[in-house]
């Protein structure tokens, strides 16, 4: 195996990156099945841009869950060593790897709140702001309020859809359900989410 550096192990890679909306969902190419081989075969190249890709994402959703800058950039960083050390568990049903990805983060992500168990409920504002929306910040606040305030179940499925983008093929994946559970969640959710801003 290669020694070259791979960006997840350099610290303080989070502070570099540079804001930028999700991924596109441009996976699905004549190179999709090499794509996924390289990402199996742990080919650097791929790796790099994948992370390149996905890491903005997988960081602010980790940061929407954990509050913290520094452990959402290390739960990130725990998510791209799980996914490299397990690349030749990755196949190929029909997503992009970020679905992958974000199943391996929603894994990390309980763990580390595992671990913080005994701390306050942290929500960070950064997670759910989007460059160049023109938002106040009060009502940013009330939103992040608001999805803090609702059952673990219902702020995850509201975070994956509504604030990474994820479809609910991904969503389903990620969560271990099926789409209509995903959909099911997403209403309930939804309306969680009206009478909790309706409050304020």
């Amino acid at each position: 195996m290669s020694t070259a550096i791979l960006p997840w192990r350099v610290q303080g890679w989070a502070a570099a990156m540079p804001a930028r909306k999700p991924a596109s969902r441009g996976w699905r190419t004549s190179a999709h099945d090499a794509g996924h081989n390289a990402l199996r075969d742990r080919d650097h190249e791929s790796w790099n841009s994948l992370f390149d890709r996905e890491a903005p994402a997988i960081y602010r959703y980790a940061l929407s869950r954990l509050g913290d800058a520094g452990r959402a950039e290390e739960a990130t960083s725990d998510v791209f060593e799980a996914a490299w050390k397990n690349a030749e568990s990755f196949s190929d049903r029909g997503l992009p790897p970020r679905a992958w990805l974000f199943g391996i983060a929603r894994h990390v992500v309980a763990s580390s709140q595992r671990s913080w168990l005994r701390r306050a409920p942290e929500i960070s504002i950064e997670a759910y702001v989007e460059a160049g929306k023109a938002e106040s910040h009060d009502d940013r606040l009330d939103l992040v309020r608001a999805i803090g305030g609702l059952s673990k179940g219902h702020a995850e499925v509201i975070t994956l859809r509504f604030v990474q983008g994820l479809t609910l093929a991904e969503t389903a994946q990620v969560l271990g359900l099926t789409a209509d559970a995903v959909k099911g969640r997403q209403l309930r959710a939804l309306e969680a989410l009206r009478e909790r801003l309706g409050e304020r």
